[in-house]
């Protein structure tokens, strides 16, 4: 795993793939969906959601695997897709067979698959934030009209260990980057005057474990964004709230809990995670259970909902009570030579 792996990749490193369930149906008012981070485990899962409600979606990602994961993910038959005939679409047949070349802003760089009575998805390159919208519109026939936010690094490291050329491209990456993507999308939500944006957090922002410092910034980071956001544009019809996750068995959470996820740097030497089961995490949660796939994407479709836009410029938390109160005593919390990473 390199140090910046981008856009959500990490979190389907690997074979479990969550299962689709039939979610109630929200009152999602009409428009494509963009999902930043979209080859994530969650944002997979969403995806599923989102097309089998019949929204057509665009899902962003940094490289050619994750775009693989995308396509496979979303094949007919696979996961809550129906079959049905595949008609793929595209300026060049070899889109993302290496690295695409992005110097033109990639706005030729999308790949459509449209299911037989099927809403349809496209693969979008990340880079060059400032035409997603366009690139969006090209390929799906209108702008995001909503957007759901899972993208993220994951740079972690000792605060005082970090190198300062990893800092800068942390801040690049991790912080201007959603920058310019709620800017961009925000931008042509005004046009329309109607706009949902979600930004997918964690609990880390409100209490980062050792050598979470980085990561717990960002999501800090995203929160400040998208809550301005929501203060600045709510009167002209968009709209913003920031979803904390606590533990989930999933991505990042489901490689901690099996202990194989890669050692932070501390500067002089590779500490390694503690591993900790889930029945053991979950005895820290009040619940006495951990937050379930399932259960963050049926909570992304109402914050979607029009019955959620008053849960504007806010965070709310998933985290079955984790972050509510001191822990008991002999229950685990992550600490001193551990990440928590939900």
């Amino acid at each position: 795993m390199t140090l910046h792996q981008k856009d959500g990749d990490d979190y389907a490193g690997g074979t479990r793939r969550p299962t689709a369930v039939a979610h109630a149906q929200h009152d999602i008012a009409p428009g494509v969906v963009l999902i930043l981070g979209g080859s994530s485990t969650l944002g997979l899962a969403a995806g599923r959601a989102l097309l089998a409600a019949g929204h057509p979606v665009a899902l962003t990602t940094r490289n050619a695997e994750g775009t693989g994961r995308i396509l496979a993910a979303l094949a007919p038959g696979e996961a809550g897709i129906p079959d049905g005939g595949t008609d793929f679409s595209g300026n060049r047949p070899d889109l993302f067979s290496n690295r695409p070349d992005l110097s033109n802003g990639g706005a030729d760089r999308c790949r459509v698959c449209r299911h037989t009575g099927h809403a349809p998805y496209a693969v979008l390159p990340v880079e060059s934030a400032e035409s997603l919208p366009d690139r969006c519109a090209d390929a799906l026939g209108t702008p995001p009209r909503h957007m759901v936010d899972f993208m993220h690094g994951r740079f972690e490291t000792l605060v005082a260990a970090a190198h300062v050329h990893d800092i800068d491209r942390w801040a690049i990456d991790d912080i201007a980057l959603r920058a310019r993507c709620l800017r961009a999308v925000s931008r042509a939500m005004l046009a329309e005057r109607a706009g949902r944006c979600v930004f997918v957090s964690s609990t880390a922002a409100a209490m980062a474990a050792h050598g979470q410092g980085y990561y717990a910034a960002a999501k800090a980071a995203g929160e400040a964004l998208y809550r301005s956001a929501g203060l600045e544009l709510a009167s002209r019809g968009v709209t913003t709230c920031s979803l904390r996750l606590g533990w989930v068995d999933a991505g990042r959470g489901a490689d901690f809990i099996r202990g194989n996820d890669a050692p932070y740097r501390d500067g002089t030497a590779h500490a390694v995670p503690t591993p900790h089961t889930a029945t053991q995490l979950a005895d820290g949660v009040p619940t006495g259970r951990l937050v379930t796939v399932d259960e963050v994407v049926g909570t992304l479709m109402f914050l979607l909902s029009g019955a959620a836009t008053s849960l504007n410029a806010t965070h709310i938390t998933l985290d079955g009570g984790f972050t509510a109160g001191k822990p008991r005593a002999g229950t685990p919390r992550t600490g001193s030579g551990t990440r928590r990473t939900g």
